[in-house]
């Protein structure tokens, strides 16, 4: 079984790479990100299991990076945080979507506490999801979808928004939900664009894209995967 990912991110490279270490040593894989943007990039694009989030970074801070996560994924995060500012910092991260925290400086089997008690408590991914009749499999882990046994090729932005739909197959999803999670916000109000990319999906899903099965309009709302 493959060992679960984490999401390093903190400003400093030797801060970054000694607890890179420390987790690598303990067998997880670990992926490191040196500020907030690129950390969100990263949680959308590699899904990991855990984020372990430093608060004080520049450009963007730990709280910000913490609730832009959280518009569109509820992966754990483990926040480091100054002992100076502790109690403050605790609160300001708990409200911003954190699980849990760890103040600076920690201890290295503290830390290593925290990590194993939010993977056990975080709910498995579901690599596959199937929708439609079964017709359509999207395989998360291999990043593969196939329509009625064909291997479908989608664009970055196609997997993507196909991603965000069927994590919520069967649901309606609101525009302005799959505008600011692909996007980013204020991106909300551009529905021409989000039509575009749903025209395109349903080229590629569909046998008759007009009239589709699969990729389902909910007038004035949003749009579904059929279950």
């Amino acid at each position: 079984m493959e060992q679960p990912l984490i999401l390093v991110v903190d400003d400093e490279p030797d801060v970054a790479q000694l607890l890179s270490l420390q987790l690598s040593s303990e067998g997880y894989r670990v992926q490191i990100a040196l500020d907030g943007p690129t950390a969100i990039d990263q949680c959308r694009t590699l899904e990991p299991n855990l984020i372990i989030l430093d608060v004080m970074m520049p450009q963007m801070s730990g709280f910000e990076v913490c609730q832009r996560i959280r518009e569109f994924s509820n992966v754990p995060i483990l926040m480091l945080t100054a002992r100076a500012q502790g109690d403050q910092d605790v609160a300001v991260g708990l409200d911003s979507g954190a699980d849990d925290y760890v103040t600076k400086p920690y201890s290295p089997i503290q830390l290593l506490a925290r990590v194993r008690a939010l993977l056990r408590r975080a709910p498995s991914p579901k690599n596959i999801i199937v929708a439609g009749d079964g017709s359509l499999k999207l395989d998360r882990q291999r990043r593969e979808l196939r329509v009625e046994e064909r291997v479908i090729d989608l664009t970055p932005t196609e997997y993507q928004l196909l991603t965000l739909l069927a994590e919520h197959v069967g649901e309606v999803v609101p525009h302005e939900k799959l505008l600011s999670t692909i996007w980013g916000s204020g991106k909300e109000s551009d529905h021409d664009s989000l039509k575009v990319y749903i025209w395109h999906l349903r080229r590629k899903l569909e046998d008759n894209p007009r009239q589709p099965k699969l990729l389902l309009t909910e007038w004035g709302v949003g749009y579904r995967l059929a279950e």
